[in-house]
């Protein structure tokens, strides 16, 4: 097995772009923070770090920590992506990394009963219910704590952004059925654990302001995990080509309470290196087989170069022998 190479968006077509014929296959990524946080824990701390394939493989990595898969599809906001799925540097990609979701959602949890002006938000346009608008104390967390219409239209919304993921890829000559691979999120801890001055907590203060019972807390953010994955499950029967792998479950749950490193954790909302290796033990062999990736006869990880010069751009599921 070979650790996946990870190459920054911002080295290609410059002087320090590095050589790309060694690699056999080749992705593009784009995403959030867990593509591309690094942890006191060392360098082998987002996903993208902790994925192995049989043959050797590089990624240009175009993510952004605290991004939304909303930004993440606007051409003002990422130029770059754009155009290297679609644009001037588009070239044809063995398969698309997309890690997004999880920072719409905080988002949309974050928002509170009444703006910055002191106006009431209707539940329509939140995630959280106040204690008045709460259901019986018989029912679950989702009845219970969860707009039903704001979850409707969170549900609208980010449904209206895989579709524009969707439509960039069918704009490039390239790449309009290039896989997309993307993973769902764990099952997180409410907690008072950021990940420096200033950086989270990020449900924590939430779920405090809305008054919601700490001993809740877990099956409310067990709810919104498992509401996000049939959001992003969903995204799977509406475009073609997009591949969903469940990572939920993958990591050991943090303590209610603890501030710092527990569990897989490392804080609230991002895994420690340990649990990204676990997590990629999910997304790479996933990969590999839906892309027939294969261990090559010599063991070498690295794919001749006469072959590499033999293959032609898109000529097959295996190596394309393009440069990222």
């Amino acid at each position: 097995m070979a650790k996946l190479n990870i190459f920054s968006s911002l080295l290609v077509n410059s002087k320090n772009e590095p050589g790309w014929g060694g690699y056999n296959w080749q992705f593009l990524a784009q995403g959030d923070s867990w593509f591309s946080t690094s942890t006191i824990q060392g360098r082998r701390s987002n996903l993208l770090e902790n994925l192995d394939f049989p043959q050797a493989a590089a990624v240009v990595n175009c993510a952004t920590p605290g991004d939304e898969l909303t930004h993440m599809v606007d051409v003002r906001r990422d130029p770059l992506f754009n155009s290297l799925l679609c644009g001037p540097k588009q070239q044809p990609w063995n398969a698309i990394f997309l890690s997004g979701g999880g920072n719409d959602l905080i988002d949309f949890v974050k928002i509170a009963p009444t703006d910055e002006h002191g106006s009431f938000v209707v539940p329509h346009d939140r995630a959280l219910l106040t204690s008045s608008e709460w259901g019986g104390g018989s029912a679950d967390a989702d009845s219970r704590y969860i707009s039903k219409d704001g979850w409707a239209n969170f549900e609208n919304h980010m449904a209206l952004q895989y579709r524009a993921i969707d439509a960039l890829r069918k704009q490039s000559r390239d790449n309009q059925n290039t896989p997309i691979f993307t993973h769902t999120y764990d099952y997180a801890t409410a907690r008072n654990s950021g990940a420096g001055p200033g950086i989270g907590p990020w449900l924590y203060p939430s779920l405090r302001s809305y008054g919601i019972p700490p001993e809740d807390w877990d099956e409310l953010v067990d709810t919104f995990m498992d509401k996000l994955f049939s959001i992003i499950k969903g995204a799977e029967q509406l475009l073609t080509n997009f591949h969903v792998i469940d990572t939920r479950g993958a990591l050991d749950r943090a303590k209610d309470g603890d501030t710092g490193i527990s569990g897989d954790w490392q804080n609230e909302i991002h895994a420690t290196a340990n649990g990204y290796v676990k997590i990629g033990l999910r997304f790479a062999p996933r990969v590999s087989e839906v892309l027939s990736i294969q261990p090559l006869g010599d063991g070498a990880g690295a794919i001749p170069q006469a072959v590499v010069a033999a293959q032609k751009p898109g000529g097959g599921a295996g190596a394309t022998g393009a440069r990222p």
